[in-house]
């Protein structure tokens, strides 16, 4: 039984807020379970989106690529994210590629099984409808910070973004390690390398951020903070 096995973590993933151990244990063992290494395409952009993906522990890169061939990180998913979840829902194409970047394991379930535990459990689809609105509102404020925000608004934000989802607490601060990347951040940020070098020098010298050898630790959430908001640190 997959809840029993190594998943017993899974039950603080937002996909099983709220549910009970034997309604999590009938969701998770009809999904399709499959251990993931480095380089993995979980789905490419393009793809008929027919499977709702959970990510159980590891790490994946969500990637687009512009029709003048150019690749943007949009999202550094970790354990517990579902990914795929809006266009599964709606039917249309993936709209980005999803690629491992750290060894773990992925859950799935095909559309048709996994509307009809959803039809099942009540408490599973309005776990499953408030990610997608989660998700639609991080697309929307995606657009709203390309388009009308300072750069250091947005790489504070993308910055935020990245601990909220695979940061780890340690004494200093919430650390961001290897396998992400400065070109991840700057492609969340919507600007170039180069911006985010400077900006992150200029970061350390001033306390809110410690750049080291493949990671970076966030020294002062609370004023990077009110940086993505625009405010006076």
């Amino acid at each position: 039984m997959v809840l029993e096995a190594s998943y017993e973590h899974l039950g603080r993933a937002p996909l099983f807020a709220e549910l009970s151990r034997q309604i999590m244990a009938s969701v998770t063992d009809a999904a399709t379970v499959r251990q993931v290494g480095i380089g993995a395409i979980l789905f490419h952009q393009g793809d008929p989106s027919d499977s709702f993906v959970l990510i159980a522990e590891g790490l994946a890169r969500l990637t687009q690529l512009s029709p003048d061939g150019v690749q943007t990180t949009l999202r550094i998913a970790g354990a517990g994210a579902v990914i795929g979840c809006v266009a599964a829902l709606q039917q249309f194409p993936y709209p980005a590629t999803a690629t491992v970047i750290a060894d773990g394991t992925v859950l799935s379930w095909r559309r048709p099984l996994f509307r009809a535990l959803m039809r099942r459990h009540p408490a599973l689809a309005e776990n499953t409808l408030r990610i997608v609105g989660t998700h639609a509102r991080d697309m929307v404020a995606r657009v709203v910070e390309t388009s009308g925000k300072r750069v250091e608004q947005r790489i504070a934000g993308a910055l935020l973004r990245l601990a909220g989802e695979v940061g780890t607490e340690v004494e200093a601060g919430i650390q961001l390690a290897f396998p992400i990347t400065r070109d991840d951040l700057a492609g969340m940020a919507g600007v170039t390398y180069f911006t985010i070098s400077r900006v992150l020098s200029r970061w350390q010298r001033g306390g809110l951020v410690r750049n080291g050898r493949q990671r970076l630790i966030i020294l002062a959430p609370a004023q990077l903070g009110r940086l993505a908001a625009g405010r006076k640190t």
